[in-house]
């Protein structure tokens, strides 16, 4: 399987158009702090995302059930579907410790989101599989001929690719579903190693719940699929989903800025530092109030001392000089 008839991608206008839309929109997330879910909606940005990626491939369950099994460790006994949720909440978990460009890591995540569910969870199909995309008619049939060595290429394609991170990203995605390297999943894996490559970027992708969208435009996805898989061009299936990143940045945005308490603006901060500058980094007091210009030096003050009093930070020396370090092995 040559990688390159699968990542060939023409350019249009309108993807250009788009680009740098996403763009401007993800400068704004960084200039109002929206690295991490505004005010509590954690759970309801990954409810949201579960259940929509499920809902794409015939998912039965609605919202509310979806975001209950995040902590319901007894969904092995309520059926496929409690279990496919459960599976897909774990694989969300453990999406941030994965290297996106990692074979093995891929795999990983495809054991976890798949366990239980098929026999092969995490290993490549050795057998051919049909291709759909919402027809009920196969367009082709895959071979297992060189998967593995096909999957590689594609991660190394993704890591070295010379294109914008955002355009790259929607090639890995039909590179996965184009290959089926497994024998179920494959879909849900695409969406979420696309977004697994976008947090490596961007953070707001940890939870930005751009399957929702997706699945409010489904038949266009499967149809974009398919014309690009058709055509061995996927510059309109690039397009489709900038729309969608799009979309979903557009409403996030939309909101009104939330009121951060001061445990909420210590958090984003130390996610904000520890994604620029790696584990643990250390601070004084000038750096935070550089992140947050409208604090005051007194808000400041308070909220490092609350965060110390809590437990989430160390410091050493005292005053001006003071530099602050975050507890624990990481942040």
């Amino acid at each position: 399987m040559d990688v390159g008839s699968i990542t060939y991608h023409s350019i249009s206008p309108r993807m250009l158009n788009l680009l740098a839309q996403v763009h401007h929109q993800l400068g704004e997330v960084n200039a109002r702090h929206l690295h991490l879910p505004p005010g509590g909606s954690a759970k309801a940005y990954r409810a949201s995302t579960v259940h929509a990626t499920l809902a794409i491939e015939g998912g039965l369950l609605d919202p509310h059930p979806v975001a209950a099994l995040a902590e319901d460790h007894t969904a092995s006994t309520q059926g496929p579907a409690a279990l496919e949720a459960l599976n897909t909440h774990r694989t969300y978990d453990l999406l941030p410790s994965l290297d996106p460009f990692a074979e093995q890591d891929l795999r990983q995540a495809h054991g976890v989101l798949m366990h239980g569910l098929a026999v092969d969870a995490g290993r490549y199909r050795t057998g051919t599989i049909e291709v759909f995309y919402g027809d009920p008619q196969p367009l082709r049939t895959a071979s297992a001929k060189g998967l593995p060595a096909a999957v590689q290429d594609l991660l190394r394609y993704a890591e070295e690719d010379d294109f914008p991170p955002l355009l790259t990203s929607c090639v890995l995605h039909f590179g996965i579903v184009y290959l089926r390297p497994f024998s179920a999943g494959n879909g849900r894996l695409a969406r979420l190693w696309q977004r697994r490559m976008l947090m490596h970027h961007w953070p707001v992708f940890s939870y930005l719940p751009v399957e929702a969208f997706i699945l409010r435009a489904e038949p266009a996805y499967n149809a974009a699929l398919e014309f690009a898989d058709r055509r061995g061009d996927c510059g309109g299936f690039i397009t489709y989903l900038l729309e969608r990143i799009d979309e979903a940045l557009t409403e996030l945005l939309s909101s009104s800025d939330p009121v951060r308490l001061a445990g909420d603006r210590v958090e984003v901060f130390l996610h904000q530092r520890r994604h620029r500058d790696g584990e643990r980094p250390s601070f004084r007091r000038k750096d935070y109030l550089g992140f947050y210009p409208k604090l005051s030096t007194a808000t400041a003050t308070r909220d490092l001392r609350d965060a110390l009093i809590g437990g989430r930070l160390h410091v050493e020396g005292s005053g001006r000089s003071a530099r602050y370090r975050p507890h624990g092995p990481g942040i």
